[in-house]
C-alpha cells in the first residue's frame, strides 16, 4: 500500500527554509519554492493548499524570481516574474499541476525539488487514459514519434527508452537547459525491426513514468485493424483540462488564490476521469 504523501509537512519545510537555502539547484536549473495555504474566510470558493515553484534566471539582463518574503509580490523595476507552476496533492497521492506553458517548472522539477528536501524519494507517473494502451496494441507499423520536453527535463528520466534518452542527453550536454523536440520518422516500407524497436521504446515511455516529463508525445502509425494511417496524442488523452484564472495586474501572472480555487474546481470536474485512469494504472 502506498503511503499518503506528507504534503502538509512539505509545505511547512518550504516555509521554514532560511533565505540562504531557499534557492534549490536541480539538474541544470535553479528554482525557488513558496507555498499557499487555504483561506479561512466564510463563503469562500473551495480551494486547495499549494506549492509554487518558480524557475530562476540570474542573468544580469533578466533576473527572474518570486520574491519569497513578500505577499503580495514586490518586484524591482528591472525584475520580472517567471512563469510559475502550481502544485497540489489530492487523495491517493494524485498530483495536480497547473502550468501556463513549457517554460514553467514541470513534474520533473517537483519530483527533484521534493527529493532534495525530504528523506524518502518519490517518483511520479502519468495518469494516462486506458485508450493509450489500446492504441499501442493496434499499431501494425509505427511511422513517426514526436516528443517534446521542457528545459527542466534530463535524459535520465527516459532511461528505459534509449532512442529518446540518447539524443536528449547529447543535446542537453551541448545546449543546457532549453526546450527540445525530437521527431523520429520511419518509412512504412522500411525494415519492420526499426519500427518495432521504436514502438518498444514508446511502450516503455507509456507504461513507466516518462510521460510525466514531456510537453508533447504523439505517434503516427498504420493500423493493425484496417491498415489506415492514424495518429495518437498521448497527452490529449491524459487527464488534463484548461482552467480560467485571475491575473495579478502588475505581473500578469495567476494569483495564488485563483490558482488554488481553479485546481480545486478542476479536480471536482475531472474526478470520474481521474478515478478511471488511476484504476487503470494500479490494477
Amino acid at each position: 500500500m502506498v503511503k499518503p504523501f506528507p504534503f502538509e509537512e512539505l509545505r511547512a519545510a518550504i516555509s521554514e527554509l532560511p533565505d540562504h537555502a531557499a534557492y534549490v539547484k536541480i539538474a541544470r536549473m535553479e528554482i525557488l519554492g513558496s507555498t499557499h495555504e487555504v483561506s479561512r474566510g466564510a463563503g469562500a470558493k473551495p480551494e486547495v493548499p499549494l506549492v509554487i515553484l518558480d524557475r530562476i534566471n540570474r542573468a544580469p539582463s533578466v533576473r527572474i524570481e518570486r520574491r519569497r518574503n513578500y505577499r503580495p509580490l514586490i518586484l524591482e523595476d528591472d525584475e520580472t516574474l517567471a512563469e510559475p507552476a502550481f502544485y497540489s496533492i489530492f487523495d491517493n497521492n494524485i498530483l495536480a499541476i497547473m502550468r501556463n506553458d513549457g517554460s514553467a517548472p514541470g513534474p520533473a522539477s517537483f519530483r527533484d525539488y521534493v527529493n532534495r528536501l525530504t528523506s524518502e524519494p518519490i517518483e511520479i507517473s502519468s495518469l494516462v487514459d486506458r485508450n493509450a494502451l489500446r492504441a499501442l496494441h493496434n499499431v501494425r507499423t509505427l511511422t513517426k514519434l514526436h516528443i517534446e520536453v521542457g528545459p527542466d527535463v534530463v535524459a535520465e528520466v527516459f532511461s528505459s527508452s534509449r532512442l529518446i534518452a540518447e539524443p536528449l542527453d547529447i543535446l542537453r550536454r551541448r545546449l543546457g537547459s532549453v526546450g527540445i523536440e525530437v521527431s523520429l520518422k520511419m518509412s512504412p516500407k522500411g525494415p519492420s525491426d526499426t519500427s518495432e524497436q521504436v514502438l518498444q521504446d514508446v511502450r516503455s515511455l507509456v507504461e513507466g513514468s516518462g510521460l510525466s516529463y514531456v510537453e508533447k508525445a504523439q505517434i503516427n502509425y498504420r493500423s493493425l485493424e484496417d491498415g489506415r494511417a492514424k495518429m495518437y496524442d498521448f497527452l490529449s488523452e491524459a487527464v488534463t483540462t484548461s482552467v480560467d484564472v485571475d491575473l495579478d495586474a502588475r505581473t500578469n501572472q495567476p494569483t495564488e488564490l485563483s490558482a488554488a480555487q481553479s485546481l480545486a474546481d478542476a479536480y471536482d470536474k475531472l474526478y470520474e476521469d481521474i478515478r478511471a485512469a488511476y484504476q487503470a494504472a494500479t490494477f
